[in-house]
């Protein structure tokens, strides 16, 4: 492909990922009817900094300081286009990481630029920001920076970034089985996992500031996990097909099986990888963000987020694993149609429930095939 083909290639994917989140934007979902509108509102009425002293979210102060600043822009922006451009502009940040971390794997800027302007185009990304209005894109743009300076064997900066994330979102765990490989390699010095509780407590700052109790703040999380009593929020893993009625148990065995495996996994990867080359690092990555939400109950859809962003990040480290990438967008498509389009209230439609049981059906063997080919790299 010559240089003018390949710059049309380019403007023409970043034009589709920019016209898809414009077409979106009108879409209002059930979380954005039910919490991020009336945050806002709340905000509006009660003024910024009062709002910040006040429990009115089961969301961190980081993501409500962001949906302060742009509760400013009311009177020039709708309140859906306002929240949505929160997430809309980390997709945009994300893809800026996207082109850095493939930079590392390639001194020509023709394949980074590629696989920025596909990464805009992802479903899952443009569905995420623009049509749900959901904040992942944010708590991914920090674990993408955490990679960025893993892969340059930068541990301090990419602790504190890990620490960012996890004051956005409790999702940053997923990449905690990976970090921890890191440290038994030596990569990353087990001092630094103080950084995480230090920079979180930095980012509640403000919050306490404005009269928030240290208590409320250190809590958001517990809170968070007790909303909902379901071993699978639409989830694509296996506890969509366990009842309800062994809630208590299936949580139990279900994070006990996680522990186990996710330090079986650091602590084997760890003895039997030879160099931590970076394409076995992102690997590893990606691997991590596949399994845990996959092994853990009371997963929402959107908690595969990391993984889709992961293994298409993959692919152009290790192009061959092109499969779990395409699979990936596949099924997230699948989970977040049926919420967002399909049967957006509580209870699935037939088709909904189709849906979801091929989706968690496909995501099984896909999540296999990503840790069996990351453990198999590992010796190449």
């Amino acid at each position: 492909m010559n240089s003018k083909s390949t710059k049309l290639l380019w403007g023409g994917l970043i034009l589709i990922g920019i016209a898809a989140r414009v077409y979106f934007l009108p879409l209002v979902s059930l979380d954005m009817e039910v919490y991020l509108l009336p945050w806002y509102d709340f905000i509006l009425q009660h003024g910024a900094w009062t709002s910040l002293g006040q429990e009115f979210s089961n969301y961190t102060p980081p993501y409500l300081y962001l949906l302060t600043l742009v509760t400013f822009t009311n009177g020039l922006l709708s309140k859906v286009t306002a929240i949505k451009l929160i997430s809309i502009l980390f997709d945009f940040f994300n893809t800026y990481l996207v082109f850095r971390i493939v930079k590392l794997r390639s001194n020509d800027d023709r394949l980074p630029l590629t696989a920025a302007a596909l990464f805009l185009c992802l479903p899952t990304v443009i569905l995420n920001s623009s049509a749900w209005g959901q904040a992942d894109a944010i708590y991914t743009f920090f674990l993408l920076a955490c990679l960025f300076y893993l892969l340059q064997d930068k541990p301090l900066p990419a602790l504190v970034l890990f620490g960012v994330a996890f004051a956005f979102k409790a999702q940053a765990v997923f990449l905690s089985p990976f970090l921890l490989l890191l440290t038994f390699r030596k990569r990353i010095p087990w001092g630094y996992y103080l950084l995480i509780p230090v920079v979180y407590l930095l980012m509640m700052l403000p919050a306490l500031a404005a009269g928030r109790s240290l208590s409320s703040v250190l809590g958001v999380y517990l809170g968070q996990a007790e909303t909902f009593k379901s071993l699978s929020m639409k989830a694509p893993n296996l506890y969509l097909f366990i009842s309800n009625e062994h809630y208590a148990s299936g949580l139990f065995i279900g994070i006990a099986i996680t522990v186990t495996a996710a330090l079986i996994w650091s602590a084997g990867c760890a003895l039997r990888v030879g160099e931590m080359k970076r394409e076995i690092i992102v690997a590893c990555a990606a691997a991590s963000a596949a399994m845990i939400p996959f092994m853990l109950p009371k997963m929402h859809e959107r908690y595969f987020y990391l993984m889709d962003v992961l293994t298409f990040l993959l692919v152009f480290f290790i192009p061959r694993l092109w499969i779990p990438a395409v699979g990936a967008q596949l099924v997230s498509l699948m989970t977040y149609s049926v919420f967002l389009f399909i049967s957006p209230q509580k209870t699935p439609s037939p088709l909904g429930a189709i849906l979801l049981i091929a989706a968690a059906l496909i995501n099984t063997v896909l999540v296999i095939y990503i840790v069996g080919s990351q453990v198999r790299a590992l010796k190449e």
